[in-house]
């Protein structure tokens, strides 16, 4: 097996392009896909030393200001950032132990495509663009385009995720992040589910939810945003939710869980998800009235 530790984005790209490699980052999937047989690239590619594909930054873009996330920015690195929204940083925080977050990426988990990924749905629930370069150039693709099912996503061959963009407003929203799994320690996620939501004086003026390991792909719940426009998050019931997020989730059985629990799940996660939004802005109201 090869290994090439490029320097820059533009070097990765040109061995990407030429050797067909397989990217590295934090390794912490991809040493143990190929530890398990699951892959034999002849080159790994490891981007990690690249400095700028690492950080936390406001940046213009044509379409206004984005918050820029490297795309080798470390778990641990967004658990932490008080810039970022709290579902993502929610979401970060589930991901495995404290080593593994301190050595994968937010690239990684992004790449990686499982439905049950637990930076994913925040990503969608803040209308996440991913930024993608080749040798040849750049694409953006939405993040709800971007998979398009278990382990499988559209970038191209010779392509690697360059970076994250989050539109400012959407990090100016309400959000939260919820997930179950087997165990507390380390533990896949059964469902996950985060919300985002633009409020006025408690009324729910837009609002973004997203659910995991319900489908091949982590989904957007249309239906659902549509439904709650206009009322107030402390009106929101459980059985409010309920035909909406049925009607658009495709949940299995498989050896983490049941198809029919994760239905339950998914109303369950996305309704407590809504209550910490709720209290979030129950508290910062009254900060604001003090």
């Amino acid at each position: 097996m090869n290994y090439l530790k490029p320097s820059t984005v533009e070097e990765a790209t040109e061995l990407l392009g030429s050797s067909q490699g397989m990217i590295l980052a934090g390794g912490t999937d991809a040493c143990v896909y190929m530890a398990e047989g699951f892959c034999d690239p002849e080159t790994l590619i490891d981007i990690g030393a690249i400095d700028s594909l690492r950080g936390i930054e406001t940046q213009p873009s044509d379409d206004g200001d984005v918050l820029w996330i490297g795309a080798c920015t470390t778990i641990s690195e967004i658990e932490a950032s008080e810039a970022l929204p709290r579902a993502l940083r929610q979401g970060a925080h589930a991901i495995g132990s404290p080593q593994i977050r301190n050595l994968g990426t937010i690239g990684g988990n992004i790449c990686n495509a499982s439905p049950c990924g637990d930076t994913l749905a925040p990503l969608l629930s803040l209308e996440a663009r991913f930024v993608l370069r080749s040798a040849t150039g750049t694409r953006t693709v939405e993040s709800a385009d971007f998979f398009t099912g278990p382990k499988q996503t559209v970038l191209q061959a010779g392509e690697l995720l360059e970076c994250i963009d989050l539109p400012i407003d959407s990090c100016e929203w309400i959000s939260a992040f919820r997930m179950i799994g087997n165990r507390n320690g380390q533990a896949i996620s059964q469902v996950n589910a985060a919300v985002s939501t633009k409020l006025e004086g408690g009324v729910i003026q837009a609002m973004r939810a997203a659910v995991g390991s319900v489908a091949p792909v982590p989904l957007r719940l249309p239906q659902l945003e549509g439904a709650l426009v206009g009322k107030t998050l402390q009106s929101v019931q459980w059985a409010d939710l309920k035909a909406p997020i049925m009607a658009e989730i495709r949940p299995i059985d498989d050896v983490r869980s049941t198809a029919t629990y994760r239905q339950e799940l998914a109303v369950t996660l996305i309704f407590d998800a809504l209550m910490d939004c709720a209290r979030q802005d129950e508290s910062a109201r009254k900060g604001a009235d003090t």
